[in-house]
Order: structure tokens, then C-alpha cells, then sequence
């Protein structure tokens, strides 16, 4: 969720904006207000759609079909207002985490859940056919686990009923993964289409991770295409359903109603609601200002001076950690806005979405194109996949701790050694900024959401948040050490921060201002990242641990305990169901994020393990080592993709995909950044 702009209109309709919640292929998203205070959730469509002929008189006759399938499956509509400049409807808002937030948050569903998830999904779906409707973009995302069962949202409006209705172009809307293979071909598709995906979103819910998702575009839609995979040891019924749901032919899938038969039996009335599905009280709520709260005002117990590797002037974090120069036991505490609720806890209402924000509609582009350039290649699995390059992009005088690239992968942003913080551009390699010169180490960076602020932090214990622009800075003042990590949350409202003084810190990622501490790390915190909702944040330490903690509450959700080594880096699958881990112990690691339970282990290194990260679609775990050998691994399998060595004549300290996951860069402390094509 984020604050409205100052472009966006106070009001749409007799409705008060109070939030935007996302925006996608059919317009922005707003959290709106009635007269009476009743939340809703009004869409208001591009002016380019709008301005299409017949959208208009085509938007009117499906808000009007989807308003007859009411609100007991669905999110009902409130309002719609077609002949508006531009068109809008409203929808009500519905408390409740969605099915993907609930998966990344808490891991995979239970059976009991998992079949109530089935039999309620069903009867959502009977309710939209029944009105003539085909969803066509049923997926994790578009489900919202309510307190009387699952609602599904974002429906009919966007879902044309036949293939004429807003279908242009050869376009095709939908979520690629989450489709059915006829729906892949822009051809004419019906209910059954539906049922397809509902298969997918029972797989999905049972295992944490999408079935059908591969590490490309095309490679997503030979899986959607070829032999249908095995839903895996799941509860029987929910595996025979998806096996089912999955048939290529649109005439052999279960309806809806036989569906529901499938449960007549079961007595499934005292398995929901679950209490880990509740949405945070009041969360949807925004602040006037950043919240913060008031603590004890106890420090936590500083570490004893480590071991320090210098190489040159300045000490470095290769081989042994080092300790910042100098941990001051009064530390400074910027001052926090007054608000804690009755009991004097953390309150921290309005900056994190613990309800569902109604997601934006996804448009998948050009589907038919891609099928004309796969023609009839057999599907491939990952370990064939061929890398080309690199090519070289950007320099330091020293080295490079981390590399990011911006949210279109037309430039990537590096930290050194050397003090600076550089932005260069992708295609051409050119310097586009260096923000500030610092006296040591720049350790990390980040790009907001937006693009427009770079985040960067310094080994003189200091943050500071740049106007991309402008170059302006906005310091974030009161680590006590060497600041070693830096995210910004997926809405840009929040930046974490993470230190040698054991504790990470959350600032307002708009105007800088401090929020609060989390302390609960025995040694450095060496880096921290942000889960996809926003909801939680994963911090990995040099005490061998790394943690998941709720930021609603402000205390860790889960530990991963296992490595024998300081953990240097720690990141989230795109979904946030799972969660990777590297150590100075030779080994990365995928956890269930939900649990903490291990999954994989991943000991083909030859010696510390500095970096890992996910590839947009959740297929690779890139990981990165102290010989200057880069990796990609299967992240389903653990299996060995490709090793990307021979290059780098030092320690590869940072890798990152690009945004459509086609290049893989690597910053090494021998002063170079390399780009890989992987795609």
C-alpha cells in the first residue's frame, strides 16, 4: 500500500481515496472510503482503454454481469460508473490475507485446508460461470483467504466471456503460469479454462511453489504445453483433482459442481478459519506520520572486537569479518514519534499490509509471437541451460560488495571500496552518477521501487537515502557501527537497514525518518532483504543464523539455524515460501520459509559462500564464492546448472538477476562487475 500522489484525485465517484494499492494492464488500484466509513476497493481504468472503441459499452455489460454474481464467493460490486472520464468500479474490501501471502508467510496448506480451499474455490468459480463469466486470471494472488473461506477477486471486468470481448490485437490477458493451455493460444476459451488453473492454485497451495513456472517466458510455456507434471506427494484427493484439473482437453475436466461432489462427505466445518490465515488488526489503515513506538531502552550486549583483514587501507569483509573500528556503548537513538497502543507495544499501523491489497490485473503480451519462435522444441530441463559472456560493465578502484539492477534492467547500481557509489548504464556501460565520495567502504545499495532513490550505506556507521535526480541526500542516522545492508520494502515505503551493532533498523523510506530497532542477533547483521509482501524481512548474521521476522510485531517469525559459519547473505523466493541462505561454511541452503525446516543443501563451492539470490520466477538460486566462481543451481532440485568461473580473479561478493531474469551480474572484490546471459 502506498500514500495516494499528489496527482491522483482526492475522490472518484462519491468515494474518499485514502491509499493506492497496486496498479497493473487495466489501471491503478485505490483503497477508497464511503460517507459512512465502509472500505472499498475501487479500479480506475487507463485512459488508453478507455478510448478504445466499444470499451466502454463492452465494460458496462460486464460490470453488470459481474455484479450479478454477488458477494458470497466473490468481492461484491458496490459501483461502476462506465461513461466516467475514465471509467471505475468499485468492489468490496475484504479483510484476509491472500492465498499467496498466506503460502510465502506460513508455508504450504494442510489437507484440511487445503480441501475447504478446493471445495470453496469451486463454488466461486460455479457463481462466475453461472453469470456467464470465465475468470481467466485465477492465481495465488487473486485469492483472498477470508474468515468464512476463500473469495476470489479481480474477475469478469478484466475476464472477457468469449474471445471478441476485450481481446485485441492478438493480446491475451491473464497470468502466463497460472493459465490454461488453450488460453495460451488466444483462442476462444471457456469454463473449463478456469479449471485448469484452479489446478495450478491447488498445486501451488500444496507445495509452495508454481508448477508450471520456468526460468523464461517460453520456457513457462513449453511446461504449459508439454506432459503435465507430477503434483507430487500431496494429500491424495487434492492430487487426483489437480491430475484432473490438468487434462489437456478442456472436455474431460471436472466441472465446478462435480468438483464439490468430490467433498459431499467430508466434514470440513470446524477446519477454517485458522488463525494463520487472520489478517492483522487495522492494518490497511495509513498513518498521518511514520509511526514508531517506545522500547526499553536496553542496548543489547556489544561482541568483543573480531579479528581484522586489511588489504590496503581499508580493513575488507573477505576471508574473516570485520569489526567496525569502533562500537559505541551510548548509542544515539534518533527520536521516535509517540504512539504505542494500551499495553505499550509496538504499534506500527498503516506502513504494512497485513489485509489483502486487492492485486492489480497482470497482461501477459505477445504470447502467440513466443509460440512461433519456440515452434516444436521438446521441453528442457534446467541443467541444459547455455550462459554467453560476460560482458564487462562498470569499474571500482577497489572492490565491488554489490551490484542491484533497477526495477526495467536498463541500469544497475554498484557500492566499493573505493568509497563511491555508482550508477551505470546497462546497454552502453557508461558512469551515469556517482552520488557522494565516502571515506571507506560503501557496502551496499538499493533503487526503491520507483527508481527515483538510491539507498546506500557507508563503514562510518552511516545511511543515507539519494535523490536519483537531484543526487540530494537524506542521511539515516544512529547505527553504531559499520552499516553492512540496505533494502527498500516492495512498495517504497519502508528501508531496513542492518550493522555491525547487531541490530537491524527501519526508516521511512520517503522522508528518512526512524521507525524502529529489531535486536535479536548475537553478532553483525550482514545483510537484510525484504519478503514480496512486505510483510516480513529476512536478516542473516554472522552468528550463524538468519531470521524471518514479522515487522507488524517487530519479533522474528522464524530461525534458520544450521550453518557452521557466519551467514553473508540472505534472500526470499519470489513467492516468499521458501528462503536461501550462503555461508562462510562452503554451503548455501534453501529453507521453508514458513518453518525453517531445511530443503536443500547446496555444497559444490569450493570454500565461503558470500552471496545468493533467486531468479525472478523462483526457477535458479544464483550463489556467488571466495574463488571468484559464480553459480546457478535448480532451485526445485538443488541440482548444478552452470558454473560461471575463469573470469572473476577474486571473490565474487554480489550476484543479481536482471528484472525478466535474462542476465545474471556479478561484482567481485577484484573491482569488476560482469554481466552473464542466461537467457
Amino acid at each position: 500500500m502506498d500514500p495516494l500522489h499528489p496527482t491522483d484525485p482526492p475522490q472518484v465517484g462519491r468515494y474518499r481515496l485514502t491509499a493506492r494499492l497496486g496498479s497493473g494492464g487495466m489501471g491503478q488500484v485505490y483503497l477508497a472510503r464511503t460517507a459512512s466509513g465502509r472500505k472499498l476497493v475501487i479500479k480506475v481504468v487507463r485512459p488508453e482503454l478507455a478510448s478504445e472503441d466499444g470499451f466502454r459499452t463492452r465494460f458496462a455489460r460486464e460490470a453488470e454481469a459481474a455484479r450479478r454474481v454477488g458477494g458470497f464467493h466473490t468481492a461484491q460490486i458496490v459501483d461502476a460508473d462506465p461513461e466516467a472520464d475514465p471509467p471505475w468500479i468499485a468492489t468490496a474490501h475484504i479483510p484476509g490475507l491472500t492465498l499467496a501471502q498466506a503460502v510465502r508467510e506460513h508455508g504450504p496448506l494442510d489437507p484440511p485446508a487445503l480441501r475447504i480451499l478446493a471445495a470453496g474455490l469451486a463454488e466461486g468459480l460455479d457463481a462466475i460461470h453461472r453469470c456467464g463469466l470465465v475468470h481467466r486470471d485465477l492465481k495465488p494472488a487473486n485469492i483472498i483467504l477470508a474468515a468464512d473461506g476463500p473469495r476470489i477477486i479481480d474477475f469478469g471486468v478484466a475476464r472477457p466471456m468469449d474471445a471478441d470481448s476485450m481481446t485485441t490485437h492478438g493480446t491475451v490477458f491473464g497470468t502466463l503460469p497460472y493459465m490454461s493451455p488453450e488460453q495460451t493460444e488466444s483462442s476462444r476459451v471457456g469454463p473449463a479454462s478456469d479449471v485448469f488453473s484452479l489446478g495450478t492454485v491447488l498445486a501451488f497451495a500444496a507445495t509452495g511453489t508454481g508448477p508450471f513456472t520456468g526460468g523464461t517466458m517460453a520456457e513457462t510455456l513449453r511446461r504449459l504445453l508439454g506432459p503435465t507434471p507430477d503434483p507430487g506427494e500431496i494429500d491424495p484427493a487434492i492430487r487426483d483433482l489437480i491430475r484432473d484439473c490438468w487434462d489437456h482437453d478442456p472436455g474431460r475436466r471436472p466441472t465446478p459442481d462435480l468438483i464439490l461432489a468430490r467433498f459431499e462427505t467430508d466434514d470440513l466445518h470446524s477446519s477454517w478459519p485458522s488463525s494463520r490465515f487472520a489478517a492483522p488488526e487495522e492494518s490497511t489503515a495509513l498513518p498521518s506520520k511514520p509511526p514508531g513506538s517506545t522500547d526499553s531502552g536496553q542496548a543489547p550486549p556489544f561482541p568483543s572486537a573480531a579479528p581484522v583483514t586489511t588489504r590496503g587501507d581499508l580493513p575488507h569483509h573477505t576471508r574473516e569479518q570485520t569489526s567496525s573500528p569502533e562500537l559505541r556503548e551510548e548509542a544515539t537513538t534518533p527520536p521516535r514519534a509517540a504512539d504505542t497502543d494500551s499495553d505499550g507495544k509496538r504499534s506500527r499501523k498503516g506502513l504494512y499490509i497485513g489485509a489483502a491489497a486487492v492485486t492489480a490485473l497482470a497482461l501477459v503480451s505477445a504470447l502467440l509471437l513466443w509460440r512461433a519462435d519456440i515452434g516444436d522444441v521438446e521441453d528442457t530441463a534446467a541443467e541444459e541451460a547455455e550462459v554467453e559472456g560476460p560482458v564487462p560493465i562498470g569499474e571500482h578502484d577497489d572492490h565491488v560488495n554489490t551490484v542491484v539492477f533497477d526495477s526495467d534492467g536498463d541500469t544497475v547500481a554498484t557500492a566499493g571500496s573505493d568509497g563511491t557509489a555508482r550508477l551505470w548504464d546497462v546497454e552502453t556501460g557508461d558512469l551515469v552518477a556517482t552520488p557522494k565520495s565516502f571515506d571507506g567502504h560503501v557496502w551496499s545499495v538499493a533503487f526503491s521501487p520507483d527508481d527515483a532513490t538510491v539507498a546506500s550505506v557507508h563503514s562510518d556507521g552511516t545511511a543515507q537515502l539519494w535523490d536519483v535526480e537531484t543526487e540530494e541526500p537524506t542521511p539515516l542516522p544512529g547505527h553504531t557501527g559499520y552499516v553492512r545492508s540496505v533494502a527498500f520494502g516492495p512498495n517504497g515505503s519502508t528501508v531496513a537497514t542492518a550493522s555491525d551493532d547487531r541490530t537491524t533498523r527501519l526508516w521511512d523510506g520517503r522522508t528518512g525518518e526512524f521507525i524502529d530497532t529489531l535486536g535479536g542477533h548475537t553478532d553483525t547483521v550482514n545483510s537484510v532483504v525484504f519478503g514480496p509482501g512486505g510483510f516480513d524481512l529476512a536478516t542473516a548474521s554472522k552468528d550463524g543464523t538468519a531470521r524471518i521476522w514479522e515487522i507488524e510485531t517487530g519479533e522474528p517469525r522464524t530461525t534458520f539455524d544450521g550453518h557452521d559459519g557466519s551467514v553473508w547473505s540472505v534472500a526470499f523466493s519470489p513467492e516468499g515460501a521458501f528462503a536461501a541462505t550462503a555461508s562462510e561454511d562452503g554451503t548455501a541452503r534453501i529453507w521453508n520459509a514458513g518453518t525453517g525446516e531445511p530443503r536443500i543443501v547446496l555444497d559444490g563451492h569450493d570454500g565461503p559462500v558470500n552471496t545468493v539470490a533467486f531468479s525472478p520466477d523462483g526457477m535458479l538460486l544464483a550463489t556467488g564464492d571466495d574463488s571468484g566462481t559464480a553459480r546457478l543451481w535448480d532451485a526445485e532440485t538443488g541440482e548444478p546448472v552452470t558454473v560461471l568461473e575463469g573470469e572473476h580473479t577474486d571473490a565474487v561478493w554480489s550476484v543479481a538477476f536482471s528484472p525478466d531474469g535474462a542476465t545474471l551480474a556479478t561484482a567481485s572484490d577484484d573491482g569488476t562487475v560482469l554481466l552473464w546471459d542466461i537467457g
